[in-house]
């Protein structure tokens, strides 16, 4: 056993001053003003704040690593720099691709996941954002690989990742598209999000009937609101399912931001990254799946113009919703404790006793000085 002291902990149901919490193998043992008789070590970070980890579960990778393309080993490579922008945990998406191609991804992704890397963070499962998706709406998937709903594929997806396949985004108004949610649910229990698409709020309402329980970048890749058409945004604001959003303050205004929040609140809202290979190394020309990307001035777009994912990292999601005027707390939430609620996982995301020992370690100008994960100080940090 071994402790960690803090100035303030992070906890979900209330902000700890000056306190302990105890870590025996990979799990919390304990949370409490009081330092454990047991502890052989005690860590001590008197002037810092101690948070949950972060849990991404929507990247398509950062420093050169791109998850649809990459291997396995690239896949950990990136897996170990991670930690440094808080990410403890996270999914990665695959972009829509050929199905060839799809499936070694899968593969790549299953490997990566299956290997002990300790010290890196964890995978969790893998994202299929597409392949069935509205061609009208494609942003960066590629239009040419995009198809109708297939139980016949996704079956042989499902069964090439070994179960680790755990979430596919949807356009629900496409042919079949209601029919597969529904399956996708019912017989592989995987979460399905609505994204990509030009659903009408009556069409949105029937998928989230249908299963769907998470709406893919909200407002981006999807038909606007309207006041008498109000559309998958209407219908995510008021309907109770989990809405990712991008905080980088170029797919969202932080007003919008504001305005998501005021309708969904933290227990309802996801910070994703949507980051694309170069995220984190400056600006140039990356890929995106198959897709070559601009980055200038921190944007990344296609030749066309339109957005391609995202520079963004987690730290810097916590850090712009904190400038837009969310509490702290609950900036974190949105980034470790609702993104596991969202994908069912139950032991992680939050720093109370019997959850995985994952958090990292803050200075008052919310930068991350220490990372722990599965109760092992993370000694690579940088």
């Amino acid at each position: 056993m071994f402790a960690i002291r803090a100035g303030t902990i992070l906890t979900p149901n209330r902000i700890l001053k000056e306190a302990y919490i105890a870590v025996e193998d990979d799990r919390i043992v304990n949370v409490s003003g009081e330092k454990p008789k047991d502890a052989r070590e005690v860590y001590r970070y008197d002037e810092h704040i101690v948070s949950p980890g972060f849990v991404d579960i929507h990247t398509h990778g950062s420093f050169g690593v791109d998850t649809t393309y990459s291997s396995s080993r690239e896949i950990l490579d990136l897996s170990k720099i991670l930690p440094s922008t808080g990410v403890t945990s996270y999914f990665p998406s695959i972009m829509t691709e050929s199905p060839e191609q799809m499936k070694d991804a899968i593969r790549n992704i299953r490997e990566a996941l299956e290997s002990k890397n300790n010290g890196s963070s964890k995978i969790l499962g893998t994202h299929l954002e597409g392949p069935y998706l509205n061609p009208a709406m494609c942003g960066a998937q590629p239009k040419e690989h995009i198809r109708k709903p297939s139980l016949e594929e996704f079956n042989e997806f499902y069964k090439l990742s070994g179960g680790t396949l755990k979430r596919i985004t949807v356009a629900p108004e496409i042919d079949g598209g209601i029919e597969f949610i529904k399956d996708a649910v019912r017989k592989f229990e995987v979460k399905v999000s609505l994204g990509h698409t030009d659903a009408t709020y009556e069409q949105t309402i029937k998928a989230i009937e249908a299963g769907a329980s998470i709406i893919t970048h909200l407002y981006n890749g999807m038909r606007g609101f309207h006041h008498r058409e109000p559309g998958i945004v209407g219908a995510a604001l008021t309907e109770n399912v989990y809405v990712e959003v991008i905080v980088d303050f170029i797919h969202l205004h932080p007003a919008t931001v504001n305005l998501v929040m005021k309708c969904k609140g933290s227990n309802r809202t996801i910070l994703v990254t949507d980051s694309i290979s170069g995220a984190g190394l400056g600006d140039g020309v990356y890929k995106l799946g198959s897709r070559a990307v601009t980055i200038k001035d921190g944007v990344a777009r296609l030749s066309d113009g339109a957005l391609a994912g995202s520079m963004l990292t987690m730290i810097g999601a916590v850090q712009n919703a904190v400038k837009s005027g969310m509490p702290l707390r609950d900036a974190v939430k949105m980034a470790a404790l609702t993104p596991c609620n969202a994908m069912g996982i139950k032991d992680s995301g939050k720093i109370v006793r019997g959850c995985k020992a994952d958090f990292i370690v803050l200075d008052k100008q919310m930068r991350i000085t220490d990372a722990f994960i599965d109760g092992r100080r993370c000694e690579d940090f940088s």
